[in-house]
């Protein structure tokens, strides 16, 4: 990887392009969408660069944070709907109220929460608390156990598409520490799962962020990248999960517009289809 392009050489409509680029780079869909024409229309108008632009260009991306301004939803509505979308489907919670899979929707929990708070709240705050609470399972749970469907496969990957890293504890094989103590050795490893194609595998006594980002910076230093986008796809375990900080800062130093982007894909809580390998 080349270091950071030195972007004051480039004409400020490419300035602009690029620190787009940058921004909108992690959103998808219609999020992607919306970010592009805001910040095209406000080039437009005014011929400035954007400030939020120049931001994600230094690797600030979450504008409300970097402002100063309160967080969109308070604890109260945090805890409240958190119990809402858990109660609706666990008979064995003291809240229990069965609602069916059809209306246990995000929008449907919004209205209950506007009517219960008599206010209004962000309906795009509750969708990120859903995703960062790993709610989803409980807002798609089916109603019987014969709603749920057989899957025999997984999703075929193709080459360089997806990167996942992983480790296990070896159960049969112990070896001495530095202590002299005999410990279990913890593996890590980095493949391809589209090829099989190992990248590195390395055995450590535990499964820490200062080891595995040693084995990802192996793994970035001595693998050929293509041009294309890259999915990396770590377990979500306390130890991989600080790996989310040098993905942004690549992106942030090294992506361009149809160029170089690594995207963070981090295998769901209790999910094994996400690490089959292992499981």
């Amino acid at each position: 990887m080349d270091d950071q392009k030195d972007t004051s050489d480039l004409s400020i409509d490419d300035r602009f392009y690029l620190l787009l680029h940058k921004k909108i780079m992690n959103k998808t869909g219609s999020a992607r969408r919306r970010a592009k024409k805001y910040y095209k229309d406000q080039y437009r108008k005014t011929g400035i660069i954007p400030r939020p632009l120049f931001l994600a260009g230094k690797g600030v991306m979450e504008g409300r944070k970097c402002s100063g301004r309160p967080r969109s939803l308070d604890e109260a509505v945090k805890i409240r709907f958190i119990e809402m979308v858990k109660s609706s489907c666990d008979p064995l919670s003291p809240g229990f109220i069965f609602i069916t899979r059809k209306a246990r929707t995000i929008k449907n929990c919004h209205y209950w929460l506007e009517q219960e708070f008599c206010r209004s709240i962000s309906l795009q705050a509750l969708r990120r608390l859903v995703k960062s609470e790993n709610l989803k399972v409980y807002l798609e749970k089916p109603d019987t156990d014969e709603d749920i469907p057989v899957k025999h496969t997984f999703k075929s990957e193709p080459v360089f598409a997806l990167i996942q890293i992983d480790g296990c504890r070896f159960r049969y094989l112990r070896i001495r520490n530095e202590n002299g103590n005999w410990q279990a050795p913890q593996a890590i490893e980095i493949f391809d799962t589209g090829s099989r194609h190992m990248f590195d595998l390395d055995a450590w006594f535990e499964e820490t962020s200062m080891n595995s980002l040693e084995l990802f910076i192996r793994f970035l230093q001595g693998t050929e990248f293509p041009l294309d986008t890259i999915c990396i796809r770590p377990d979500n375990a306390k130890g991989f999960l600080n790996l989310k900080r040098p993905i942004n800062a690549l992106n942030t130093a090294h992506s361009t517009p149809g160029g170089f982007f690594m995207k963070s894909d981090f295998s769901r809580i209790h999910s094994p289809k996400d690490k089959a390998h292992l499981e």
